[in-house]
């Protein structure tokens, strides 16, 4: 009982109230681009293969480490003095998402437009365009993901991370139901065009809430060597140690590569399988969304009392057992009950491994680097959902469902067999900073 007891005040804390809360906003414009968006464009007839290469427009999320020193180290004139610099740099992004948010949704990706160039007439697909708002879209979130884990890192105690990973994650999926379910139900009352505009504005609400967050003890007491580019890439590589970087940065890669393989087309698999929009909102936006807060939370737990490898390591077996289920499911047919089972499956596995990983990358950033590092490696597992699965829709057509999808279970192998090493040759205690 006073386990029970210590765990509800862990997570009903202020600061992890507040980390829920940043959760939420980074989980909206994600969810919007990996899951609405899909169906959107499957409802307007876009073939599958250019829904997979959709799956580029989430670049931004893979090279985010890029710009991450940037907004580390650097002030924004006015705003940083007197808002800190996570807040301000904050606020400018979010004011910048809403607008990218809303121009994606008054683009009709299945029209064209005439343009007059040169004197000659010039009929562009606005499918295009809608490509190139996603990305913006993708920018401005992979932006404020940079800014919102650096926060995270920076507001809490290091016996709070883990609780902090399941926070974050289920923050994650609230916005998630948001930009998911709650975009297919209002699709059911008005235009995807208005969709779009009500989640910028939910957006800019949150820009409105973060003027009022507490600054971070580490706002207060800045390391002025971090301001070098590359201090953070020499600090991680040094202490970890060159050739184990290698290894460690192809488990970061490989950790979720099977759910990002399957889950890029699970979406259009829905409804080209013959679910509704409803069906598909109550199964995987909601129910879906709940059982991935159920599997963050137990995570949580499991980081907290079995500690991070092992956690990663039974989240990893559980992710690969669950790809099956999409695998049943296509032999099955549109069977609602059994979709419900399969979208248990997926996203209890999937929340506790990210609860574990989250806590896993949040433990290997030294605080002096955090927006940096963290940005960094987390780019690494970007890598696997961006470029890995945008060919799965040419997969898809020349597989089929069932053989695509049991395919997509191996690709989980590659990160459990570098955890099995980790545990026996590379604890956890070797790679954080002291």
């Amino acid at each position: 009982m006073s386990d029970l007891k210590e765990i509800i005040k862990l997570y009903f804390s202020k600061n992890l109230l507040i980390v829920f809360l940043m959760g939420i906003v980074s989980g909206l414009p994600l969810y919007l681009i990996l899951s609405t968006l899909a169906i959107w464009l499957t409802r307007e007839n876009i073939d599958l293969s250019t829904i997979g290469l959709f799956s580029l427009t989430q670049i931004p999320w893979t090279v985010k480490f890029l710009w991450a020193p940037i907004l580390d180290n650097y002030k924004i004139p006015y705003l940083t003095n007197n808002f800190g610099r996570r807040k301000s740099w904050l606020m400018v992004i979010q004011f910048f998402l809403s607008i990218s948010v809303i121009l994606l949704g008054i683009n009709n990706p299945a029209g064209t437009i005439l343009v007059n160039f040169l004197e000659t007439d010039l009929i562009i697909n606005q499918i295009y365009l809608t490509a190139l708002f996603a990305l913006f879209v993708s920018f401005f979130s992979a932006s404020q993901d940079i800014v919102i884990d650096a926060y995270r890192i920076e507001i809490l105690k290091e016996s709070e991370q883990g609780a902090g990973a399941a926070m974050t994650q289920a923050g994650y999926r609230i916005g998630g139901i948001i930009s998911g379910a709650g975009a297919l139900y209002l699709r059911e009352y008005i235009s995807w065009e208005l969709v779009f505009i009500s989640l910028g504005l939910i957006i800019l609400l949150f820009f409105l809430i973060t003027i009022f967050l507490p600054d971070t003890v580490k706002e207060k007491t800045r390391d002025a060597g971090a301001r070098d580019y590359f201090n953070p890439l020499k600090e991680f590589i040094f202490r970890v140690n060159f050739r184990r970087v290698l290894l460690l940065l192809l488990f970061i890669f490989s950790f979720k590569l099977c759910d990002a393989v399957a889950g890029v087309m699970a979406n259009p698999f829905y409804v080209k399988i013959g679910f509704t929009n409803i069906e598909i909102a109550n199964a995987s936006k909601i129910l879906g969304i709940f059982a991935t807060i159920i599997g963050v939370f137990i995570g949580g737990i499991f980081v907290k009392y079995y500690g991070i490898l092992n956690a990663l390591l039974i989240s990893g077996f559980l992710q690969m057992l669950s790809n099956l289920l999409f695998f049943f499911l296509s032999e099955i047919g549109p069977n609602y009950n059994f979709l419900l089972i399969t979208v248990l499956g997926e996203n209890i596995s999937g929340g506790l491994g990210s609860a574990a990983f989250v806590a896993y990358l949040s433990r290997l950033c030294n605080l002096n680097y955090t927006a940096t590092q963290y940005a960094l490696l987390s780019s690494f597992m970007g890598i696997a959902r961006t470029f890995v699965a945008s060919p799965s829709g040419f997969f898809v057509e020349i597989m089929g469902w069932s053989s695509f999808f049991l395919f997509s279970t191996f690709f989980a192998l590659p990160g459990l067999l570098i955890l099995f090493w980790m545990k026996r040759k590379f604890p956890l205690k070797s790679q954080v900073a002291n």
